[in-house]
C-alpha cells in the first residue's frame, strides 16, 4: 500500500511548472528492489497516464514515448536493474530528458541529504543505514551543507560527524581519531565510526591517503608514529631516518607533511605535542636528531626535539666556551617561524642573545683602550650600550626558563649563564669602566662632573627653556632608572609605533647618581643643597614629594603643573585636558624600574620592570599625542643602574672601615663624607653642595666594586660613576600629525615575490620573496603569513611565515627562500589559484598562479 506521502510527493511533481522548453512531463519511478510493484496498481494521478516496466516491453514503452504519444504525461514504474553505463537501457535516452523519483527510504535520505542519486551513491548510503537511523546524526552531516556526487566526500562527512567535527577532509578525521586516544578501545572516535559508521571505510581512508595499513593487533600509536615519521621523511634525507624505514611510505610523503602541518596549526595541537613526545621516546629520536647535523634538522619541524636537539648542541659547546654566534643566529632566525618555538622560546632566544654578545666580544676582542672620556663617552653611547641590552635580554629569557624550566635544556643553559657573566662582568664591564673611570679621576677630583659633556644639572635650561620660549608646550616625563640601553629600546619602539620622531641623546648624571639628587638636577633653580636630614632641596625648596617638585617647578613658570604617571593613567580624557589647560609645562613622574630594583626581594624583576617600562612610556606618549595634543615630549631619568645577575663576592667589597673621617650617607655605590674625610680603594668627587652651609666631599669605588651596607639588595645599584649608572637619557620626541610636511607614516617593509614563474607543476617548490625596504626609524620589522588559495579561498597550500626584520641596505640581504607544500588533490590546470602575502595591518596581496599536477582525489575508494 502506498502512503498518502509517496502520493502526496508524485502529484505535487506532476503539478509543478514544466522546465522550460518542456512541453508535458515524464517521470521515471526507479525502484530496483521492487518495494512498490504490487502497489503500483492502486495509484492513481488525475491526467497521467501510468506504465510499469516489466523487461519485455521495454521496446514498446520506447515505442510509445517516442512516437506513438508525444504530449501526454507519463509515470513510468521502473524496478528493473542495468549494467553501469546503462548499454542495456532501452530508454536511456529518453530517461536523459525526463526525470527520475524514487520512494524507498535510502532515496528519501539521498534526496535530503543532496546526495546524488546514483548506484554508487546508493551503495554508499546503504552502509551507513545504522548511522542515518538517528535524526541528530544525520542533522549533523545535514548542517555541513555539501552535495554530494562521489562517495569519498560522504564517507569523509559522515566519520567526521562521528568524531564530533563539522565536516572537513580526510586529514581532519584521521587527525580526530588521534586526538582521542591511542588505545582503540578506548578512543571514543574510533568506538562511533565502529558503531555507527563503517570502520573499513576508516582503515581503507587511512590507507589510501598515508600508506599504513592496519591490523588488529596494531595499536594507533603505529598510525601516529607512521603519518609523523613520513611527515619527518619529506624535509629530511633518508640517511637521517636509517633503521625506520617501516614507518616511511614514500608514495604518501606530501600528504603526510601536510596533515602534521595542518594538525600543527590547528585547535587540536596540544593533543599533537603529547603524541609527537611519545613517538620520540618510543623511537629514541632524540639520540638520533643529536646525530644529525644542526643545518639538516633546521630543514624540518616536526617533532619538538629537533629544537630542544639544536639548543642542547650549542649549549654544550657554550659551555665550554666555544660560541658560534654567526650559526646561533642564523639558527635561531630559522626556528622562529617553526611549528614548535613557543615550547623552547626563552631557552631559543637565551641562545641568541649570547651569540650578540659574543659578536660584540669579536667586535672589541682587543678591548677599551681609550683616554679620552668624550670618546669613551661617544663609544658607549653609539655602540658598547648594546652590550647592556643584550646582558638584559639574555637574564629576562633565562630569567623565565627558571619559572618554566625544561628538564632537557635546564642545567645546560645555567652553565651558559656562567660564561655570560664571565663575558659581562669579567670582560666587559671591567675593561670598560677600568677605561672610563681612569679617564674621568682628574676631572671628578678638581670638578665634579665630566667636562665637555652635556650635564644632567643643565636640563631645565638646555631643553625645556628654550621650547617654551618658542611658544611651545612641553611634556617631560621622568622614568626612575630609565637607563640609557633601556630609552635605545624605548626609542626605537616610538618611532615604529607612534607618528612621531623620536631622537635619542644623552647626559651625564649629576654625584651621586640616586634618585633625590637626580630628581632635584631635573628641575629649573639655581641652588642644590641638603639640610640635616639629608633631603635634597632647590634654592632652599624641598623635592622629595611631585607637589613639592610642582612648587619648584611653578616658581620658575607659574604655567606649570607636576603629576605622577599613575594618577594621569587613572584620570579621565576630559579631566586630563582639563588639567594642563593653560599649562606650558607639565613634568610627568613614572617609576617602575627603580620600584623593583630598589627593594631586596624584587631586585631580580628589574628586567622584567625595563619591559613594562617601555610599554608604560609608550603607552603615556600615545596618550599625550592622541588624548592631549602634544607635540614637544622629553623623555629622561634620574639616574642609570648597574646590574649584575651573581652577587660580589666578599673581597670585591669594601667595608665602611675604609673611611677615616665622618660619613654622611652611605651607599652601594657612593659615599657623601665630611671635607676632611679620607678612603682607601675610592676615588674622590668633588660635590659643590653643602649641608647646613659646610661643603660635603664624595667618594665613588672603582670598577663595579661595592661598598658593605646593611640590608639586603647587591644585584641591582646605583649612585656610582660607571657608565651604566652615569649615562643619563634624553628622548626628545617630536609628535606629528598627518597634515604636517615631514610627516612620515610608520609602514611596514613590505614584501614582493620576485620569481619570475607563475605556474606550479610539483607539490613541493620555492619561492624567492624581497623584503622590500630594510627597517629603520619609520619601517618596523612585519610577520608575513604566506600560502596558496583555490578560486573559493579555500587553502591549498601549508602556511609559511616570513619575518621581514632585515636593515641591510644591500637587497641581496633581504632576500628570502620560501618553501611551499600543496595539499595532495586534485587541480584543475584551466582554474586560477592564488598565492596570498598578508601581515596583521595590511590589505593581502593576491597574486594569480596557474597549477598542473597530474592526480586524482578519490584514490579509488572502494566502498
Amino acid at each position: 500500500m502506498l502512503s498518502e506521502t509517496i502520493k502526496q510527493r508524485l502529484a505535487e511533481r506532476f503539478a509543478a511548472p514544466l522546465p522550460e522548453f518542456h512541453k508535458r512531463r515524464i517521470v521515471f519511478w526507479r525502484d530496483e528492489d521492487g518495494e512498490f510493484a504490487d502497489a503500483i496498481d492502486e495509484l492513481d494521478l488525475p491526467g497521467v497516464s501510468i506504465v510499469k516496466l516489466t523487461g519485455r516491453n521495454n521496446f514498446a514503452i520506447k515505442k510509445l514515448l517516442s512516437s506513438d504519444d508525444l504530449t501526454g504525461d507519463y509515470l513510468v514504474y521502473d524496478p528493473l536493474a542495468y549494467e553501469k553505463d546503462g548499454r542495456d537501457d532501452w530508454l536511456l535516452d529518453i530517461k536523459l530528458y525526463s526525470e527520475e523519483f524514487r520512494a524507498d527510504l535510502v532515496s528519501l535520505q539521498m534526496e535530503e541529504l543532496s546526495v546524488e542519486p546514483s548506484p554508487a551513491m546508493r551503495k554508499t548510503m546503504k552502509l551507513y543505514a545504522k548511522f542515518l537511523d538517528n535524526k541528530d546524526r544525520k542533522a549533523k552531516l545535514r548542517r555541513i551543507g555539501r552535495t554530494y556526487q562521489t562517495p569519498l566526500q560522504l564517507h569523509i562527512d559522515i566519520m567526521a560527524v562521528l568524531c564530533g567535527i563539522n565536516g572537513g577532509s580526510a586529514q581532519d578525521v584521521i587527525i580526530a581519531v588521534l586526538t582521542a586516544g591511542m588505545e582503540k578501545e578506548n578512543n571514543t572516535a574510533l568506538t562511533a565510526i565502529e558503531k555507527f559508521g563503517n570502520i573499513d571505510a576508516f582503515w581503507q581512508l587511512v590507507q589510501r591517503y598515508t600508506g599504513y595499513t592496519n591490523a588488529d593487533d596494531r595499536p594507533l600509536s603505529d598510525l601516529a608514529a607512521h603519518i609523523l615519521i613520513t611527515a619527518l621523511s619529506q624535509t629530511l634525507p633518508a640517511s637521517a631516518l636509517r633503521g625506520l624505514e617501516r614507518f616511511i611510505s614514500d608514495p604518501c610523503k606530501a600528504y603526510c607533511y601536510q596533515l602534521v602541518h595542518e594538525w600543527q596549526r590547528g585547535d587540536r595541537s596540544d593533543g599533537l605535542i603529547e603524541i609527537c613526545r611519545s613517538v620520540e621516546h618510543e623511537l629514541h629520536l632524540a639520540d638520533r636528531f643529536d646525530k644529525t647535523e644542526i643545518n639538516i634538522l633546521l630543514k624540518s619541524d616536526t617533532f619538538p626535539a629537533i629544537d630542544e636537539s639544536i639548543l642542547k648542541r650549542f649549549f654544550t659547546e657554550i659551555g665550554e666556551n666555544v660560541i658560534r654566534a654567526e650559526d646561533i643566529i642564523v639558527a635561531v632566525k630559522n626556528r622562529r617561524t617553526a611549528t614548535w618555538y613557543a615550547l623552547t622560546e626563552d631557552y631559543m632566544e637565551s641562545l641568541y642573545y649570547i651569540a650578540r654578545m659574543r659578536e660584540f666580544y669579536l667586535a672589541h676582542i682587543d678591548g677599551f683602550h681609550i683616554v679620552e672620556p668624550a670618546k669613551i663617552w661617544k663609544l658607549y653611547t653609539t655602540d658598547a650600550y648594546e652590550m647592556d641590552s643584550h646582558y638584559r635580554h639574555f637574564h629576562y629569557r633565562f630569567g623565565r626558563t627558571l619559572k618554566y624550566p625544561n628538564s632537557i635544556l635546564e642545567d645546560a643553559l645555567k652553565k651558559c649563564s656562567d660564561v655570560v657573566e664571565g663575558l659581562y662582568c669579567e670582560w666587559f664591564l671591567k675593561e670598560l669602566t677600568s677605561a672610563w673611570t681612569k679617564a674621568i679621576a682628574d676631572d671628578l677630583d678638581s670638578l665634579g662632573y665630566v667636562s665637555e659633556i652635556n650635564e644632567q644639572r643643565r636640563f631645565y635650561s638646555r631643553y625645556v627653556s628654550p621650547n617654551v620660549s618658542k611658544g611651545n608646550r612641553v611634556f617631560v616625563i621622568i622614568s626612575d632608572a630609565l637607563r640609557y640601553e633601556v630609552a635605545a629600546e624605548l626609542s626605537e619602539a616610538l618611532n615604529h609605533n607612534t607618528r612621531g620622531k623620536a631622537t635619542l641623546e644623552a647626559m651625564q648624571a649629576t654625584f651621586p647618581g640616586i634618585t633625590k639628587f637626580g630628581m632635584a638636577a631635573l628641575l629649573p633653580g639655581k641652588e642644590v643643597s641638603v639640610n640635616n636630614k639629608m633631603d635634597v632641596l632647590v634654592d632652599g625648596n624641598p623635592t622629595v614629594s611631585t607637589a613639592q617638585r610642582g612648587v619648584i617647578l611653578s616658581d620658575a613658570n607659574p604655567d606649570s603643573i607636576a603629576v605622577t604617571y599613575k594618577g594621569l593613567l587613572q584620570m579621565k580624557k576630559q579631566e586630563r585636558r582639563d588639567l594642563i589647560t593653560g599649562k606650558e609645562i607639565i613634568y610627568i613622574y613614572h617609576n617602575a624600574i627603580d620600584a623593583a630594583g630598589d627593594k631586596a626581594p624584587t631586585e631580580t624583576k628589574v628586567f622584567e620592570a625595563c619591559n613594562d617600562a617601555i610599554d608604560e612610556l609608550t603607552a603615556i606618549v600615545k596618550i599625550i599625542v592622541n588624548d592631549l595634543s602634544g607635540t614637544n615630549i622629553l623623555i629622561t631619568s634620574d639616574h642609570g643602574f648597574l646590574y649584575t645577575y651573581k652577587p660580589l663576592e666578599e673581597s670585591q667589597k669594601i667595608s665602611r672601615q675604609a673611611f677615616n673621617g665622618d660619613i654622611l650617607e652611605l651607599g652601594r655605590r657612593y659615599a657623601l663624607v665630611s671635607p676632611e674625610t679620607i678612603a682607601d680603594y675610592l676615588l674622590p668627587v668633588k660635590t659643590d653642595r653643602t649641608i647646613g652651609g659646610t661643603p660635603m666631599k664624595g667618594y665613588a669605588p672603582e670598577d663595579t666594586v661595592r661598598i658593605k651596607v646593611q640590608g639586603g639588595g647587591e644585584n641591582y645599584v646605583h649612585g656610582g660613576i660607571s657608565l651604566q649608572e652615569m649615562v643619563v637619557p634624553v628622548i626628545v620626541y617630536k609628535g606629528m600629525r598627518a597634515s604636517y610636511k615631514n610627516y612620515v607614516e610608520v609602514q611596514n617593509p613590505g614584501l614582493l615575490l620576485i620569481s619570475e614563474s607563475r605556474k606550479v607543476s610539483n607539490l613541493m617548490f620555492s619561492l624567492d620573496f624581497l623584503q622590500k625596504q630594510p627597517v629603520g626609524d619609520k619601517v618596523q620589522p612585519c610577520s608575513y603569513s604566506l600560502h596558496f588559495i583555490n578560486d573559493e579561498g579555500v587553502p591549498v597550500s601549508d602556511f609559511q611565515t616570513v619575518i621581514a626584520d632585515r636593515a641591510s641596505n644591500n637587497a641581496s640581504d633581504r632576500v628570502f627562500h620560501v618553501r611551499f607544500t600543496l595539499k595532495q588533490m586534485k587541480y584543475d590546470r584551466n582554474k586560477i589559484y592564488r598565492l596570498v602575502i598578508a601581515n596583521d595591518t595590511d590589505v593581502p596581496e593576491e597574486i594569480e598562479f596557474r597549477i598542473d599536477i597530474a592526480f586524482a582525489d578519490d584514490f579509488g575508494f572502494d566502498l
